[in-house]
C-alpha cells in the first residue's frame, strides 16, 4: 500500500482511521499481519514496446515485527512520520503490512506481452 498522502495533510485521527482500515482489510484478505515492511521504490525501464513502459521495483529498507493491532498502528505512525521527512525526500517509500521480512521485488523481471 503506497501512501500518496503527505504526513502533514492529515490529522492524527485521520491517519489512525486510515491505518485501521489498512489493518482490517489486510486481516480480512491475507490473515494476521506479523511484520511491517519498508521498501524504497524505483521506476525501471521495461522496454520500447508501445512507446516505452516501466515497472516498479522495491529495495528492502527495514522490517519490524508486530504482535498486535495496537502495535501495528503505532509502528505505522512512526514509520510514516520517519519516511515523510526531508531526510528521505530522495525517493518513494512503500510501507506495508506483511507476513514476512522485506525482500527485493519483483522476484522475476516482468516482460511485455
Amino acid at each position: 500500500m503506497h501512501t500518496l498522502i503527505r504526513w502533514t495533510q492529515e490529522t492524527p485521527a485521520e491517519r489512525t482511521d486510515r491505518f485501521k482500515d489498512w489493518y482490517k482489510t489486510y486481516t480480512e484478505y491475507e490473515g494476521q499481519p506479523t511484520t511491517v515492511t519498508v521498501h524504497k521504490v524505483y521506476e525501471n525501464y521495461g522496454g520500447p514496446e508501445e512507446g516505452g513502459w516501466t515497472f516498479q521495483s522495491g529495495c528492502p529498507v527495514e522490517t519490524i515485527c508486530i504482535f498486535s493491532e495496537a502495535q501495528a498502528l503505532r509502528v505505522l505512525h512512526e514509520l510514516h512520520e520517519k519516511y515523510d521527512t526531508e531526510d528521505y525526500d530522495d525517493g518513494t517509500y512503500d510501507i506495508c503490512l506483511a507476513q514476512s521480512y522485506a525482500d527485493f521485488y519483483p522476484a522475476v523481471r516482468p516482460h511485455y506481452e
